[in-house]
Parts: C-alpha cells; structure tokens; sequence
C-alpha cells in the first residue's frame, strides 16, 4: 500500500489545467484586494512625478508590494539607487526560502516552466500552494492560477490608481504613507516561529525605534528587519 502511493504520487503530473482552474478561482477576490492597494500605489507614484509607464513598471518587474513601499519611502531627486536596491534585496528575501521549498515541492517541473510561474509569486499563492501540497494535492497549475488574480490586481491597480482623477494628497497621501507598516505587519504571521522569535523580533524592534526619528520609517524598518535577520542567522535559527 506505501509503495503504492509514492509510485502514484511519483507519477503525479505536476502542472495541471485542472488546478490552475482551481487556483484562479480561488484567488480572485485578491483582484480586488490587491487592485486596491495598487491603485494606491499608482497615485503615489503619481504624485512623486513619475510618468505612467515608469509608474507601471515598477509594479510590474519589481512585482513586490513590500519593496515597492519601502522604497517609495526612501524615494527623492536624485533616487538613492543602492539605498532602494538594497531595500528590496532585504525585503524580498524570504522568496529565497519560499523558492527552494518549491524546488523540493516541483523537483520534476522543468526550469522553462517554472521560472515564468515563480515571476509572479506571490506570499499568498505561496501559503495557499502549500496547504494544497500538504493535503496531497501538489500542482504546479494551482501556484500558477493562485498568483495571477494576484498580478492583475496589482499591476492593473497601479496603472488605475494612476490614471484616476484622484488627488495624491490628505486620505490617499495617508494611506500610501502607510503602506510599508500594513505589509509588513501583514506578512508578521506568516514569520512568528514561536518564543525563539522573541530574541531577534525585540532586536529588530529596538533597532527600528532607535532610528526612526532621525531616519524616517522606510529606513528604521529596513535597519531593524536587518538587525532582526542578523541576530536570527548568528544564532543559527533554520529559515
């Protein structure tokens, strides 16, 4: 009976029509979730002074709400480019761990398949690939279908959120200022590792507080991310 089920699960496709079909159906609320914040975006952008296609570009090859908002933080004339760069790198550097789980999860999927999908990954279509991987339905077609509902929404907000008569000042200037502590604090459970989070969670805390005044918030939550990720790694905590 086991060596049934591992030839079953070995003989497994790994991307299916089927679940892609399930995985856009089960993301599309997040077109309107992520539209939202987007459009945000788009009129933040707007209001920095950027044209609509640079506007809709970041949204599109960065592809990262957290970074994006980080760096929107940081922006000025001239942009900080290693400043905004390193941003990113610190922010998105949980798809390192996500990209290797779903090396183990789709070991058998080829590269020219996998890599467009993971273009478009998302923390969402990540947790939801995984819950269906552990209840025995791993399928490279439901990441996929999870994470482009996620993409519409994003991109296609930015570029309304841009072209809408909507002025980037007083309710919407509120919320784009907001923008780098609601994702962040959105991604906190996704993170919590129990009481060994404790230790490098009040590091980062402490770091961020201590900078703030002087740095700003974009900067105070890169610094103490990275006084958080330091103190995790020389501790020797697993990703």
């Amino acid at each position: 009976m086991v060596m049934t089920m591992k030839s079953a699960e070995a003989t497994a496709r790994p991307f299916t029509f089927t679940g892609f079909r399930r995985g856009f159906v089960a993301a599309l609320p997040f077109i309107l979730s992520n539209g939202i914040a987007g459009a945000v975006m788009g009129v933040a952008y707007r209001g920095l002074g950027l044209g609509f296609v640079p506007a809709v570009l970041f949204s599109l090859l960065v592809y990262s709400a957290t970074a994006q908002a980080v760096t929107l933080g940081l922006w000025a004339l001239p942009p900080p480019i290693a400043a905004m760069m390193l941003a990113c790198v610190a922010t998105n550097a949980r798809y390192l761990v996500m990209g290797a789980h779903l090396r183990q999860l789709f070991h058998d999927l080829p590269r020219r398949l996998m890599l467009p999908i993971l273009a478009i990954l998302g923390d969402a279509s990540w947790l939801m690939t995984v819950a269906e991987a552990d209840k025995g339905r791993r399928d490279a077609g439901y990441l996929f279908g999870c994470s482009v509902p996620m993409a519409i929404g994003w991109i296609g907000g930015t570029a309304l959120g841009y072209l809408a008569p909507l002025t980037p000042h007083g309710p919407l200037a509120v919320g784009a200022a907001f923008l780098p502590l609601a994702f962040v604090a959105a991604l906190l459970p996704t993170q919590w590792r129990g009481q060994r989070s404790l230790m490098p969670w009040a590091l980062s805390a402490a770091a961020a507080v201590t900078v703030a005044g002087t740095l700003g918030q974009s900067w105070a939550m890169l610094i103490g991310g990275g006084v958080g990720t330091l103190a995790s790694a020389l501790r020797g905590d697993d990703a």
